[in-house]
């Protein structure tokens, strides 16, 4: 039984045991497929808790271009999954309708995978792209992904 414990410090703890990991993970940054095979080793809450953490930190600093040009996209079917799982349906769907602007040929699995790893961007997908930073932002006051995230996992945990 685990001591009371704030949803916000539960995820701190999850989100520094997963990066310590992958810290200590020796991998070739340069290879999708090491990377992501990394973060696959962690325990299904590090792992839910390092993709929502890493894709709320990178489209809140820099929107979804840099969600994507920091290679985070190569989890974003994962993403979405997740966010559906604790019941962020409205943040989930904005990242699902981020895919077709920088996948329009709908590549799937390692394809997707390999494609957006490397992915430079263009003047008409960050434009397009921006719409959706907008919707996120505004989704704070009606759907915050630490509660969610939090009391999802307090299930986890108890």
């Amino acid at each position: 039984m685990m001591e009371n414990i704030s949803n916000r410090a539960l995820i701190s703890r999850l989100y520094s045991s997963a990066d310590q990991q992958l810290e200590d993970a020796d991998y070739d940054t340069e290879s999708w497929s090491q990377w992501y095979e990394a973060v696959q080793q962690l325990t299904g809450p590090e792992k839910m808790v390092y993709v929502i953490v890493k894709l709320n930190q990178s489209v809140t600093n820099g929107g979804f271009a840099e969600f994507y040009e920091t290679s985070f996209g190569v989890f974003a079917p994962e993403i979405i999954h997740a966010l559906n799982e604790i019941k962020a349906v409205a943040s989930a769907a904005i990242v699902s309708s981020s895919l077709p602007i920088i996948n329009p040929t709908g590549l799937l699995d390692e394809q997707y995978k390999g494609f957006v790893f490397n992915l430079q961007l263009s003047e008409q997908q960050r434009t397009q792209l921006t719409s959706h930073d907008v919707r996120y932002d505004q989704l704070q006051d009606h759907e915050n992904l630490e509660d969610l995230l939090g009391d999802y996992l307090q299930e986890l945990v108890k």
